[in-house]
């Protein structure tokens, strides 16, 4: 399945986010709910990575999340400490029984929906009126401009696990310009110490992505305004001109 994080892309998830450091979206999501109160869902919740420290302060959060295998890692991960609810369901057809305050779709999520556009419009419907959206976007760059080859598998990332093994994840995609997709296969390998696989799994990721001037356009069809905009997750850098990530607050429109 397309974007479905399984086997052992989702047994490995968070320990090659672990390598990444502290996740930048964290403190800005935890400022977002200070200033946006209320019950918020946070739409690829995934493992809980963000979700369940938020859960732990004391917001009162939700997540939404495709895939079985992630939701039952956030569970594990929660160890006992918290009843964060969980929904089973992708961003593209779940149907929401309540109204939430504020939604929260980090980590460029949204760009993995079938139809990002059409996914602002069932964004909307779920919010309460006057409600508030926190979204991150990104444009692939490297890809566009040729700096990771295109077609042929080349190293991500790799680190060693506790158990002394090692665990490798090799990439591939393939760049449509003119469509604005991006297609990535992930190879997912672990080795034990004499170089030997002792696991393999293979998935594939399409994202889509617009231009500043689309994203805008989409978010105003949908019936949001936009309140404010930072590049790479700086707050303080409001130019956007060379951004690669873009945070966009904004806020359904009443009436």
């Amino acid at each position: 399945m397309i974007n479905s994080y399984q086997s052992l892309e989702a047994n490995l998830h968070d320990v090659f986010w672990a390598t990444e450091g502290p996740p930048a979206e964290l403190p800005l999501m935890r400022s977002f709910l200070r200033e946006h109160p209320g019950k918020s869902l946070e739409v690829g919740s995934g493992s809980g990575r963000l979700l369940l420290p938020l859960h732990r302060e004391g917001f009162e959060v939700e997540g939404l999340e495709s895939s079985a295998e992630m939701i039952d890692l956030c569970q594990t991960n929660s160890s006992g400490k918290s009843d964060v609810p969980l929904h089973l369901g992708s961003m593209d057809d779940w149907k929401s029984s309540s109204r939430y305050a504020s939604l929260m779709i980090p980590a460029f999520t949204l760009q993995l929906s079938r139809d990002p556009a059409a996914a602002l419009v069932r964004f909307a419907d779920w919010l309460q009126d006057g409600g508030t959206l926190y979204m991150s976007t990104f444009t692939p760059l490297a890809e566009m401009l040729g700096e990771l080859p295109a077609g042929e598998w080349y190293p991500d990332h790799q680190t060693e696990l506790a158990d002394g093994t090692l665990a490798v994840i090799h990439t591939r995609h393939q760049i449509d310009a003119t469509e604005q997709i991006l297609d990535r296969e992930h190879r997912y390998e672990i080795f034990d110490k004499d170089g030997a696989i002792l696991a393999t799994h293979e998935s594939r990721q399409q994202l889509r992505w617009f231009r500043r001037e689309q994203w805008k356009q989409h978010l105003k069809a949908a019936g949001f305004r936009i309140e404010k905009q930072f590049a790479d997750f700086k707050p303080q850098r409001k130019s956007l001109k060379e951004a690669i990530v873009v945070t966009t607050i904004a806020r359904k429109i009443v009436g």
